[in-house]
């Protein structure tokens, strides 16, 4: 952990998770936030000072002595936003681990999550941005969230987990039996037996994964903390190329709302979600008949079952049929 506090984004889905429990159900979650002064839209991303002012908010509402527990252990993990949804979208423990550790970028900036295996065990490092002092709370609170994704997957055997974080205490864990040692540390260390990296998680959906991890995985989208939801919506329907056909509604429920709901948002921006897919559809297949691609891999990627479909919807974007998009491209 480093002693001098570097400035870092983090996502408000952090807060989510654990105020949905101290919300005590869903009518009053969004209530709650406000009250904590803690946005209610999962991907809006804050800053450092607001992040510790939620997180001081959040322990004085559960208790200090049972903050982990409450507010981490035990939260729901899709309560996050995309990056929950795909740690719990993963097909195993393994993945889902890759998926927190590649995409914490996206989650929280300037964070590292380090995976090691060694002698029939996974070791699990977490390095906050914050000093000693301001960390204490990310690290408790970004190892709970590491104990819920592991608790999450289906163990055959017996996982001999221990768990050190700031004010480590096996009181935390008294009723889980797979812990086996629990301690105080200023750095976050999780450890279990290898064996349990091939476990299943509960929710695994594999076309879900599939697409939020290419989501999470852009560059572009980590470069730009301040998204506006079409920017979001356009970044989904983008990874979904060549995974599988995105709709209205996988988008939404991805996003943590309503179709409805996100067909407002979207008309507030000034367009809807059938232009944003039409859009990303167009300068994709721009890009693929400029790569060479033939015409049938590509209306397959971009989700159109027939060619005949992908050539009449081409024609309409750009003026002309994909076979003399190509020649024009060749002579030019």
């Amino acid at each position: 952990m480093t002693e001098t506090k570097t400035d870092f984004s983090i996502r408000a889905g952090a807060f989510h998770g654990p105020a949905l429990i101290l919300a005590g159900g869903s009518p009053r979650f969004e209530r709650t936030l406000r009250s904590l002064e803690l946005p209610t839209d999962a991907e809006q991303t804050i800053a450092t000072d607001d992040y510790l002012k939620g997180i001081s908010s959040i322990v004085r509402m559960a208790g200090d002595d049972d903050f982990f527990l409450r507010a981490s252990l035990e939260q729901e993990i899709d309560a996050l936003g995309v990056f929950g949804r795909a740690i719990v979208s993963a097909d195993t423990l393994w993945e889902a681990l890759q998926t927190a550790a590649t995409a914490l970028r996206y989650y929280q900036n300037n964070s590292e999550l380090v995976i090691r295996t060694y002698r029939g065990k996974c070791r699990i490092w977490y390095f906050s941005p914050l000093n000693a002092r301001e960390g204490k709370q990310d690290v408790q609170y970004t190892m709970g969230l590491l104990a819920k994704i592991v608790f999450l997957a289906r163990a055959q055997s017996d996982p001999e987990i221990t768990i050190a974080y700031p004010g480590g205490s096996a009181a935390h864990f008294k009723s889980i039996s797979a812990v086996e040692s629990v301690r105080d540390s200023n750095q976050g260390h999780f450890e279990f037996n290898e064996d349990l990296l091939r476990a299943k998680m509960h929710k695994s959906d594999s076309v879900r994964a599939g697409v939020l991890t290419r989501y999470l995985n852009s560059r572009k989208l980590v470069q730009q903390p301040d998204v506006k939801k079409s920017d979001l919506v356009a970044g989904l329907v983008r990874a979904s190329f060549g995974v599988a056909p995105w709709s209205l509604s996988d988008t939404a429920k991805v996003l943590g709302t309503g179709p409805r709901s996100l067909q407002m948002q979207l008309k507030d921006e000034g367009t809807a979600f059938g232009k944003i897919l039409q859009s990303e559809r167009h300068k994709e297949a721009c890009r693929l008949l400029e790569s060479g691609a033939s015409i049938d891999d590509i209306a397959d990627t971009i989700g159109f079952v027939h060619r005949q479909s992908f050539s009449e919807a081409f024609a309409s974007w750009q003026g002309c049929s994909p076979s003399a998009y190509i020649r024009a491209t060749i002579s030019g």
